[in-house]
């Protein structure tokens, strides 16, 4: 493959086209997962597993963020799970950005073939994103290769968001209501754009992950855990991140398979999330707490817009 079809490929994996079991996230979510759709490894499901919101783990480039550690006995289901998550979004926010700055991120992906499942990794993508917060500016995207994949290629690019076809941006989350049931009406009206015609709680489900797709302001992602640890069918487990770290799940399952957010074991803090589809495998992603920057950097002033996503 030559760079310019690497980064066609990567622009069309962001186009709002309904995959068979990732449509309920947002299109945006897979944005440094371009190597999944390659010809090398044909899925019928996308990896569009990636974005999760802010109050992520606590590290990041720019130095260490203080993470408060609940001392607390172990959880006794997903519902205190969630509880718990709610209380650390809001224990170590972030400080408010403004409209005309960038939300800057790491993120981490990560396939695994599961039971045999042919042409499925383990596949190891990482990058950083430098995402405008009110959407108005084209947004950084750098996927760089993995210590374990250093052959792979590195992507810069540009991007810009379609009208009508995103997700919410960072500043249309922030006016998202905080009250229990306008919220879980907001989210189930979420939901049910991206899947229609699903059960209340499904569509609610849906619109918690979808939402929590980008970084989510703290007292709006404290609420949204606390509307999810009210739908039925949510369990716990321990599970490994795409780190390797063990960590702490809330998942729910449905006909397509396990859906899961996944959190610190001590703090609580959301660090990623994990989907696991029969026949096309395990599929894990990680993000970290997203830092403020007024500009791009330097180099990306070489780069130019692609088309809209």
């Amino acid at each position: 493959m030559n760079e310019l079809s690497d980064l066609t490929e990567l622009r069309d994996l962001f186009a709002d086209t309904p995959h068979p079991t990732a449509d309920r996230l947002a299109p945006a979510r897979t944005a440094l997962l371009a190597e999944a759709h390659t010809k090398r490894r044909p899925r019928a499901v996308g990896l569009r597993r990636l974005m999760l919101a802010g109050g992520l783990v606590a590290a990041m480039t720019a130095g260490v963020i203080a993470v408060q550690t609940f001392n607390t006995s172990a959880p006794a289901s997903a519902a205190e799970v969630l509880r718990l998550a709610a209380e650390a979004a809001t224990a170590t926010p972030w400080p408010e950005p403004r409209d005309d700055q960038y939300l800057h991120y790491e993120r981490i992906a990560e396939t695994r073939s599961e039971n045999g499942v042919p042409n499925v990794g383990p596949r190891h993508i990482t990058g950083e994103v430098w995402e405008s917060v009110d959407g108005s500016r084209p947004e950084l995207w750098w996927h760089k290769p993995s210590k374990s994949r250093p052959q792979d290629r590195e992507y810069k690019e540009l991007r810009t968001r379609c009208p009508g076809r995103s997700g919410p941006a960072y500043a249309d989350l922030r006016e998202w209501p905080t009250d229990q049931e306008q919220l879980r009406h907001k989210l189930a009206e979420r939901g049910n754009e991206i899947v229609a015609n699903k059960d209340a709680a499904t569509q609610t489900w849906n619109g918690v992950v979808s939402a929590l797709g980008s970084p989510v302001p703290p007292k709006q992602q404290a609420a949204i855990f606390k509307i999810a640890a009210t739908l039925p069918g949510i369990e716990m487990e321990e599970l490994k991140d795409a780190t390797g770290k063990s960590v702490i799940a809330v998942t729910r399952v449905d006909n397509r398979g396990r859906e899961s957010l996944i959190f610190d074991k001590t703090s609580y803090v959301l660090l990623g999330g994990q989907e696991l589809v029969p026949g096309r495998g395990r599929e894990l992603w990680s993000i970290t707490r997203p830092q403020i920057t007024d500009v791009l950097p330097a180099w990306s002033k070489s780069l130019k817009p692609g088309s809209c996503v």
